[in-house]
């Protein structure tokens, strides 16, 4: 404890420069930490993914549309036990601002495929016997005020066989979603298929997918390739994929996290290591009679090398902790991006290593050069 003093005094020898230095290295784990966290969230949310949930799309473009009548083929794949159709369109309520997405699915294996969904049994049943019916989620219900009962509109560039973009609802139920991969936003609205199917003017009697379960996880990736089999050299071509080789693979058509993540961080801690040696061999300089006067009242060469390395790494692991805690505010505003919604614990362990390993560094070579003074040199001003 006596040393810690000491050491205090060191770090804010020079306030002005060590703030200057306090915001390079804050500022660096800060980016640190959202990057990071980001990449490391997104990670895990894909592990945590469904593997016994199929995607079929079509091999030659995941959007290109498939004839319904593929999914009794696939529903007779051995290891199959729920399948769904899926048709998707953008819908807005009022303003064009106020946009909401639209799944229409087959009600009741849908709400089995995704048992993960918080929406009571008999909101299901009315969902399957109402042919306009609609489960909206609890975000869409506490925006708007609806509630079971109620019945809205919204417009579509979704063109229905009457001319109108008109597409009305009624709520039936409301899903409480957990906002992992996969699973519909609690800013959707779940519709039948088969009122969407025969309402609308283009795309009749076809989706864009179909999502099943396997009844054994193990068995997903047999399964997806019978599937696939099955229409090999046919007009519909599928490619069928688990969830979480879905997911993966739109991220990474989006953006290369991990490329970015090490590019960025490997060029910001290269360029602040360079700027933290620099700093600190200035401070030796400037600080050469003090040490030298340590040393004249008892200092050992290794009480000063181990004084200099604690300024160093105390002050870097002070920063970088703040910066890390900035890092945890912000990273839960990406949650609606990636679903990542705190800060995942390794994040912080590997950025205190790295602030760790940062001031050790930087200050060895001033810390080794400050060991090897000789007292009567520096006194005689040498």
């Amino acid at each position: 404890m006596k040393y810690l003093p000491l050491i205090w005094k060191g770090i804010w020898r020079r306030p002005g420069r060590a703030i200057l230095l306090l915001i390079q290295i804050v500022s660096a784990f800060t980016l640190f930490g959202v990057l990071q966290g980001v990449s490391s969230g997104t990670k895990q949310a894909i592990a945590a993914t469904h593997s016994d949930r199929l995607y079929v799309a079509s091999r030659v473009n995941p959007g290109d549309p498939l004839p319904i009548g593929m999914m009794e083929r696939i529903r007779s794949t051995p290891g199959i036990r729920d399948v769904t159709r899926r048709a998707v369109f953008g819908g807005t309520y009022q303003t064009p601002r106020q946009g909401m997405p639209v799944i229409a699915v087959d009600a009741e294996p849908f709400f089995r495929i995704f048992d993960e969904l918080q929406v009571p049994p008999e909101a299901i049943a009315r969902l399957a016997s109402t042919h306009t019916g609609a489960i909206i989620g609890s975000e869409v219900a506490r925006q708007y005020g609806w509630k079971v009962g109620d019945r809205f509109v919204l417009q579509s560039s979704v063109i229905k066989r009457d001319g109108s973009p008109d597409w009305s609802f009624d709520v039936v139920g409301i899903f409480n979603a957990s906002g992992t991969f996969g699973t519909p936003p609690p800013s959707a609205v779940i519709a039948n298929f088969d009122y969407v199917n025969t309402a609308r003017v283009s795309g009749a009697n076809q989706t864009n997918m179909f999502m099943a379960r396997v009844q054994n996880a193990e068995e997903a990736g047999a399964v997806s390739l019978e599937i696939d089999n099955a229409f090999a050299n046919s007009a519909n071509e599928t490619h069928t994929r688990s969830e979480g080789d879905l997911v993966s693979t739109q991220i990474q058509q989006t953006v290369d996290l991990d490329f970015i993540v090490r590019a960025v961080v490997a060029a910001v801690f290269f360029a602040l290591l360079l700027a933290t040696c620099a700093l600190m061999m200035q401070s030796l300089r400037e600080r050469t009679s003090e040490l030298g006067v340590l040393k004249a009242v008892g200092f050992s060469n290794r009480h000063l090398l181990a004084l200099l390395l604690a300024e160093s790494i105390a002050f870097c692991v002070i920063a970088a902790a703040t910066g890390l805690a900035i890092a945890a505010i912000l990273l839960p505003q990406a949650r609606p991006l990636v679903g990542v919604e705190n800060m995942p614990p390794i994040v912080i362990g590997v950025g205190l290593v790295c602030a760790l390993i940062l001031g050790v560094i930087a200050g060895a070579v001033p810390a080794l050069r400050a060991a090897r003074l000789r007292v009567v040199d520096v006194l005689a001003g040498r």
